[in-house]
């Protein structure tokens, strides 16, 4: 029952939700940047400031692009589609 109110709030909220993910995302990279020490990276791109942030954003961006593509092309159908 709370949780549905939450869910509710954070609906009508939206643009305050943006905002405070892309403030923890800020926060993260100056944590990443700032304390996070780069003398034990394997690879060159771990030495990039903020590359595991920025990647697995980019990651999540390909994967909704990628699947709202495929329900286009043959997932979804229209709305009579099962209509005689």
């Amino acid at each position: 029952m709370r949780f549905s109110r939450f869910l509710e709030k954070m609906e009508k909220n939206q643009d305050v939700m943006k905002g405070i993910g892309l403030i923890g995302l800020g926060l993260l990279i100056i944590f990443d940047t700032v304390w996070v020490g780069k003398e034990h990276a394997h690879t060159a791109a771990e030495r990039i400031p903020a590359f595991w942030s920025m990647f697995g954003l980019v990651a999540c961006l390909v994967i909704i692009i990628f699947s709202k593509w495929l329900g286009h092309l043959g997932i979804m159908k229209r709305e009579d589609f099962y209509d005689d």
